[in-house]
């Protein structure tokens, strides 16, 4: 069998992110510069962007090129290919654990806003235990060339995330003679969205969180190479194996859902984006939204972010269960139908714990002007809630 020859999914995943780091290097992109700043000279970054071409390229191969059964071979073989995909993030992770470089002098990746003040810098605090930096990382933003690390590991991400997708996808609409079910559509279509338009907003991922508050270590290194291309399609176990199927009105109202909560997500991390581009602009979305901010300081207070702390977090956990309710709703097994739970469960903890974190940055960093953002916005997620 043709899946035989390829080793199966043994042999998937370094095919899949050896042709991705091909590709990243060799394929035309975008050079931009960053919102984070090399510690050292405060210049800021250059990232080479062309995600979303590496994505095209893979996904039309994987599905134009390879025969149904070398395509299944990656779902039906789903727990080799974990093992291999483990294996390189276990790989990365150490490397970069024992890499040599110069120890990181400030408590957070400088960053453009950081420039005109420069006593907004914290110095580093005494290097932590080892099993926290294996963890955490050491590195704010390593390089090879002019491959950013961090970056080139949400695009593999991405990319393997999409190719499980569409294997199960391929298993289901086999099983079904042909014929793709509505609770597989939806989902793979939602899914799709969620990976094209990540890679096409490439330059907005450049001002959030992971870079410049992250470090490079085992949870971005193994996160990005196992757990998010791995864990997040769980529920498509179940859609896969389904004999059930949901109606086109349920269909379209999940659809509606995770839209619903990609609006959040999206809005509120453009508004954000436009402000940290264009600070001097007293509005945003061809004017609809004001641009407010605490007196004094770049915090925002209006738009989407006058409305809880974090509405981001919102968005990112209604995507989550919007994609859990496809396989729940046609699953066979009470297992199986609880599975796709694991995902938004795992989105609530998340951001509930990095709220908390952020808050506690924010007050340090803020002192009474937190204080006051809080008596302004008081909700922290869920607008009137929470």
């Amino acid at each position: 069998m043709a899946s035989d020859a390829m080793g199966g999914g043994w042999t998937f995943v370094p095919l899949i992110y050896l042709s991705s780091l091909l590709l990243h290097v060799l394929l035309p992109a975008r050079t931009v510069s960053g919102y984070c700043c090399d510690n050292t000279t405060f210049q800021p970054l250059q990232y080479r962007l062309n995600g979303v071409f590496v994505l095209a390229v893979v996904i039309v191969g994987f599905v134009v090129l390879l025969p149904s059964s070398v395509q299944q071979a990656l779902y039906n073989d789903n727990s080799s290919a974990l093992a291999s995909a483990n294996a390189f993030g276990l790989a990365a992770s150490f490397y970069f654990f024992f890499r040599k470089a110069a120890p990181e002098r400030y408590a957070r990746c400088v960053t453009i806003d950081q420039l005109k003040d420069k006593s907004q810098l914290r110095l580093a605090l005494p290097t932590p235990s080892s099993p926290v930096v294996f963890f955490l990382g050491r590195e704010w933003n390593p390089r090879f060339g002019s491959v950013d690390v961090k970056m080139f590991l949400y695009v593999v991400g991405a990319v393997m995330l999409q190719c499980n997708i569409i294997s199960a996808a391929i298993v289901q609409r086999a099983a079904w003679n042909g014929q793709t079910s509505n609770a597989m559509a939806v989902y793979l279509g939602c899914f799709t969205w969620f990976i094209v338009e990540y890679m096409c907003g490439e330059q907005v991922h450049l001002y959030t969180y992971d870079l410049f508050a992250e470090k490079l270590g085992f949870k971005l290194a193994w996160g990005c190479l196992v757990f998010y291309p791995f864990f997040y399609p769980i529920g498509s176990h179940a859609l896969a194996k389904a004999t059930r199927d949901i109606s086109p009105s349920v269909a379209i109202s999940i659809a509606a859902l995770y839209f619903a909560g990609w609006l959040i997500t999206r809005g509120a991390n453009l508004q954000k984006y436009f402000y940290r581009t264009n600070p001097s602009s007293s509005t945003c979305f061809f004017g609809l939204i004001p641009q407010q901010v605490v007196p004094g300081t770049r915090i925002l207070c209006s738009g989407f972010w006058g409305l809880a702390r974090h509405f981001n977090y919102l968005g990112e956990i209604v995507q989550a269960i919007a994609l859990a309710l496809p396989g729940t709703l046609v699953a066979d097994t009470g297992l199986e139908a609880a599975l796709p739970w694991l995902y938004p469960i795992y989105y609530v903890g998340l951001f509930v714990t990095r709220q908390m974190d952020d808050d506690a940055v924010c007050k340090l960093k803020y002192g009474d002007k937190w204080d006051e953002y809080c008596a302004r916005v008081p909700y922290r997620i869920v607008p009137w809630i929470y």
